[in-house]
């Protein structure tokens, strides 16, 4: 069930929710009174010490070595108001933020023209600061930190090398930063960050923020920000809080609200920063690795944080260091949503985290695709209708190939990836009758070599998918187990795999890890040899079982039912008759068990569209057998782009595609 209208299974990646505690709220919490009051700086001073005291390694990572390339090159010393090279190891706070209609909009920002001039004492209470940038500088002074960094006066923003270069170290700065303000009070860069003023315990205190001149004391009052439409699962009912949860969930579907929480740059900087103090909605609450707060929580709890520290000091941010694919559905279905003022950008701005689960993943990324599980990850669907992604300023350069999810605006369907994790053992949550039970398998197998490559000419690199000869291998029970891997048997006879380093999750197979080799590659092509035939869809398409799309079905030559094709539409217009082009990408398989029953209680209903079809004739099988195929419209002789991506049974694909052909996807 969702909690408080928010699914479960996003709640790692949401703000607040799963790191607040049950405490039950005092007498002393009330919503509307404490926004009348001004904002306390000893209370988020407070937060900063519990966090230091209490949390030690999971969330203070200042001692970590930093590679020269991976630190700030620039910071604000927001005592001095001006501009100063980074020492290693100085301690720093970052600002995450919206910019307004463009990074190019009005507002001061390091050139290669101001960069002397921001270098001089005093010279950032001459210019013209959008307000947010100014008020965040008094916020870390009143908090007794020295430096501030923000992309846009500590990135050369007029010097391609250095921004590249500072783009690529952004999920590091965030990450080794003592801790990141995040900006959604206000729906761009010249609003302030509260309506509230903030207050000291101490008449001087009090003086010292009048005496910076950020005019902190007299903020005024600005209308709320516009909202956005929130993403999926993310409708909150009201009712009144009982616990800390309880509070931290409203604020967190308000927060997913905002302007800030739609862009598409605030992702990774949300993403890798380890201590957050969050102004949304005239609020200020907080979220470290370990916990989190709203402001009526002096203190933080000092329970022992249950995840590991390695999940923060490894990787830069709060993410398994295996290959969680679960996980990473949610976390792509998380960005696919948000909003780029150059669409072009979404690969820098996933920069951080795709180096990062490059580690995680054997053999890399390829364009956001996993290669450890690239077929499954092939086979991506639309939740809702998507748009792509398209490029402003340079589109010969951009890299927004229509195979890859990074190329697609709005909700991706996160279930349908769910055979990338058929290594995992999951089991029906809930009370009933079936709570407990391990849910069916569906699985992905390899039928085509793909590689792929920068541009249709430059080198092609093969795509080596190692989680299907993995299955293969220890299913079969052929090989001597990996370290650290260790076999059972179940109750029903069924062997699985434990790992020492995971002992929350049990595996149907062992799978690699700690083979990552860190390639985050950017290729716009994909090549292989596969099969290819003609299919007719029946002209009127059905509405989904449980997402926004419309799907045909696909039919042989005599009118027989042989799959499904979900479209990138809600548009239930009849199509044309005429064939449709497909390639095969993969074969599949999935358990129905309840042979007889009604197939749209099955675990994977909502992703199978052909289960609604009447007198679908695979209904009373034990599994289900079908290949993965990619509907293809040609751009070029031999080049395709992907239009849709949908299930043929198996029989039936081995009747019609007899044809072979060598093909490129862009």
């Amino acid at each position: 069930m969702p909690y408080h209208g928010i699914n479960s299974h996003l709640e790692p990646f949401l703000p607040y929710i799963e790191k607040a505690t049950f405490a039950t709220l005092n007498d002393a919490w009330n919503l509307p009174r404490s926004l009348s009051r001004p904002i306390s700086i000893d209370t988020v001073k407070s937060w900063l010490a519990s966090c230091d005291r209490h949390h030690g390694d999971h969330c203070n990572r200042g001692q970590t070595p930093v590679a020269p390339d991976q630190q700030p090159t620039f910071l604000i010393d927001v005592h001095r108001s001006c501009l100063v090279a980074a020492t290693p190891g100085a301690a720093y706070a970052t600002l995450s933020y919206v910019w307004g209609q463009a990074r190019g909009s009005p507002g001061f920002s390091l050139t290669s023209d101001t960069h002397d001039v921001l270098r001089e004492e005093g010279s950032l209470d001459q210019v013209d600061l959008p307000r947010t940038i100014r008020d965040a500088m008094a916020f870390v002074a009143a908090l007794g930190l020295s430096y501030l960094w923000v992309d846009r006066l500590c990135i050369m923003q007029d010097n391609e090398e250095h921004k590249h270069g500072q783009i690529k170290a952004m999920g590091s700065i965030y990450s080794h930063s003592s801790f990141t303000i995040i900006a959604a009070q206000s729906h761009d860069a010249f609003g302030p960050l509260s309506s509230r003023p903030l207050r000291t315990s101490s008449p001087s205190g009090w003086s010292v923020l009048r005496s910076l001149g950020r005019s902190l004391t007299a903020w005024s009052r600005v209308t709320a920000p516009k909202r956005t439409a929130p993403p999926t699962d993310t409708a909150i009912h009201w009712q009144s809080p009982q616990t800390d949860r309880d509070v931290m969930a409203i604020m967190s579907a308000d927060l997913l609200r905002t302007i800030w929480y739609s862009r598409g740059w605030t992702f990774q900087e949300f993403l890798f920063s380890k201590r957050k103090i969050i102004f949304h909605n005239n609020t200020i609450n907080w979220e470290c690795h370990c916990t989190s707060a709203h402001e009526q929580r002096i203190s933080l709890p000092k329970e022992i944080c249950m995840r590991p520290p390695v999940h923060v000091s490894r990787l830069g941010m709060d993410l398994d260091t295996w290959p969680n694919f679960h996980r990473f559905a949610r976390l792509a279905a998380l960005l696919t949503p948000r909003i780029f003022t150059f669409p072009e950008d979404v690969l820098d701005a996933f920069a951080g985290a795709s180096t990062a689960l490059a580690r995680v993943y054997a053999g890399g990324l390829v364009t956001g695709i996993p290669e450890m599980v690239f077929d499954a990850a092939l086979i991506w669907q639309p939740y809702h209708p998507m748009e792509r992604r398209k490029a402003v300023l340079h589109p010969e350069e951009a890299v927004l190939p229509s195979w890859s999810w990074v190329s697609w605006r709005g909700n991706v369907h996160s279930e349908s990836w769910q055979s990338g994790h058929d290594y995992l053992i999951t089991r029906q949550t809930g009370s009933g009758v079936a709570a407990g039970e391990v849910r069916p398998r569906w699985s992905t197998f390899s039928t085509v070599q793909w590689q792929h490559s920068a541009t249709l000419t430059s080198t092609r690199y093969p795509i080596q998918p190692q989680a299907p000869e993995w299955r293969r291998r220890y299913e079969s029970d052929e090989d001597t187990l990996p370290v650290g891997w260790q076999k059972h048997v179940d109750s029903d006879a069924r062997r699985f795999y434990t790992h020492h380093d995971i002992s929350d999750h049990q595996f149907w197979y062992p799978i690699p890890i700690g083979i990552g080799n860190g390639r985050a590659s950017r290729s716009r092509y994909l090549h292989c040899k596969t099969r290819h035939a003609k299919l007719q869809a029946q002209p009127k398409p059905h509405r989904g079982f449980a997402n926004g799309c419309v799907f045909v079905a696909l039919q042989d030559a005599d009118g027989e039912v042989v799959g499904a094709l979900r479209l990138n539409s809600s548009d239930r217009d009849e199509r044309p008759t005429d064939s449709w082009d497909f390639i095969e990408l993969s074969s599949g398989s999935v358990e129905l068990r309840h042979s007889g029953k009604d197939l749209l209680d099955h675990h994977f209903a909502d992703v199978f569209d052909e289960w609604i079809l009447p007198g679908w004739k695979s209904q009373n099988e034990p599994v289900y057998e079908f290949y993965n195929v990619m509907n293809i419209g040609w751009t070029a002789p031999g080049v395709a782009t992907r239009l849709a991506v949908g299930r043929v049974e198996k029989h039936a694909w081995e009747r019609f595609a007899v044809e072979e052909i060598e093909i490129s996807i862009g």
